[in-house]
């Protein structure tokens, strides 16, 4: 399973029994079996891996390098190197992605754009550029 992923070590645990609101931002490894409502980003210039359990909801956007998804999205995802979809993952919301793996099962409902690692990381620097002005 880690093999693909060179940030693979965990920071951070979010426990099942956890229910955070608001947006978060975070660098290296975090484990999320809990539910989140809000976006998940990582922190400027970080390098990170986002995993999710099977019984883990994020309501909200994705970016990171790397994510390994069991659990549910309602958002849209951007994965600027690697993103693997378990078989009981549902994703409700559009992928950017530069590599991927769906194991049969997964469902996807949205579009999945394939997009070259550097196009992802200057899309995400000019998006945070037009934050910053408004």
């Amino acid at each position: 399973m880690f093999k693909k992923n060179k940030y693979s070590s965990i920071d951070t645990l979010i426990d099942e029994t956890m229910n955070i609101r608001g947006n978060m931002t975070f660098a290296g490894g975090i484990r999320l079996d809990g539910k989140l409502v809000g976006s998940l980003t990582l922190s400027d210039g970080a390098h990170g891996t986002l995993i999710m359990g099977e019984k883990s909801k994020i309501t909200g956007d994705i970016i990171t390098d790397s994510a390994i998804i069991a659990g549910e999205v309602k958002g849209n995802i951007q994965a600027t190197e690697f993103l693997e979809l378990h078989s009981t993952a549902k994703i409700l919301g559009d992928i950017e992605y530069s590599t991927i793996e769906i194991h049969a099962g997964a469902k996807i409902n949205g579009q999945l754009i394939e997009v070259k690692k550097n196009k992802l990381n200057k899309k995400n620097l000019e998006n945070k550029e037009v934050k910053n002005d408004k």
